[in-house]
């Protein structure tokens, strides 16, 4: 997908209460997926990274071959409340 392509979707994805989160590869990606998913918050994940406007550094996502190596994080809804009878609360 082009940079436009990426960057409509992005808007797309925003306009349905999504909010970007980062850009990474695996195995980064996937961890977080799982903590953000712990959290009760949902996760989608978009091949490719966004830049998007007002950011200066692309290059490693501008790379021939590295392009597809990289995804975005987008989460949405609320994180559920910690519980008081965990036990980082004793």
């Amino acid at each position: 997908m082009d940079r436009e392509a990426l960057l409509r979707r992005h808007e797309e994805l925003l306009a349905q209460g999504w909010v970007r989160r980062f850009t990474a590869e695996e195995p980064r990606v996937s961890e977080m997926k799982e903590a953000y998913e712990s959290m009760g918050l949902e996760v989608r994940i978009e091949t490719g990274g966004v830049v998007e406007p007002g950011q200066d550094c692309s290059s490693c996502l501008d790379l021939p071959g590295f392009s597809g190596l990289y995804k975005t994080i987008y989460t949405r809804g609320e994180p559920k409340a910690a519980r008081r009878d965990d036990e980082l609360y004793e």
